[in-house]
């Protein structure tokens, strides 16, 4: 035996006329009034026939829907009573945190880094036409990598290391051929 709300449903998707339909769409929203706890089950199973490839039925679930949310009685939420917080315990929590009141604009700007795409010239080596000997531009590559790498520090402050980290020999190109890739075990092939 079958319900009073399946027949509805089996009306709403193969009634014989649009007024059948349309009645039982009407009585689906009446249902919603008198079971107002059962809004999502009626919603999704009416949510179905939105889908089926009979167009009258899609019509008929639309109007079923309607009917539905026209029943819904009104929601009107009642404000829940809201805990002051302390002053004192939400400075200790914001501490060393930043606010809009101590945010000056001024100093980010004067002060921050600056974060904008670039075209990656900052990253190019300058062709320095005035060095004409190797050795200078290699010497001269070696300062800006080491200035990169932050390995001129103790330059800067006046220490002498002793031991250049980057030597002139790391920047010289270097020839590949098989007889330098032999194992060490082998004798070097004349």
């Amino acid at each position: 035996m079958t319900s009073r709300l399946d027949r509805l449903f089996t009306l709403l998707e193969s009634g014989s006329s649009a007024v059948t339909r349309r009645a039982a769409a009407r009585q689906l929203g009446e249902v919603q009034r008198l079971h107002p706890h059962e809004l999502h089950n009626l919603l999704k199973r009416i949510s179905t026939y939105i889908h089926s490839p009979s167009w009258e039925t899609r019509i008929a679930a639309g109007q079923a829907v309607e009917a539905v949310i026209r029943n819904v009685p009104p929601w009107n939420p009642t404000g829940s009573s809201v805990k002051r917080e302390i002053q004192s315990c939400q400075a200790a929590a914001l501490a060393g945190r930043m606010s809009f009141e101590s945010f000056d604009i001024s100093k980010v700007l004067e002060n921050g880094a600056y974060l904008m795409g670039s075209e990656g010239k900052e990253y190019d080596v300058d062709d320095d036409t005035r060095v004409a000997d190797i050795r200078e531009k290699l010497a001269h590559q070696r300062q800006l990598l080491n200035e990169r790498l932050g390995l001129d520090t103790p330059n800067r402050i006046g220490m002498d290391i002793g031991v250049e980290i980057l030597t002139t020999e790391d920047f010289t190109p270097v020839n590949v051929n098989n007889s330098e890739f032999s194992r060490p075990d082998e004798a070097p092939r004349v």
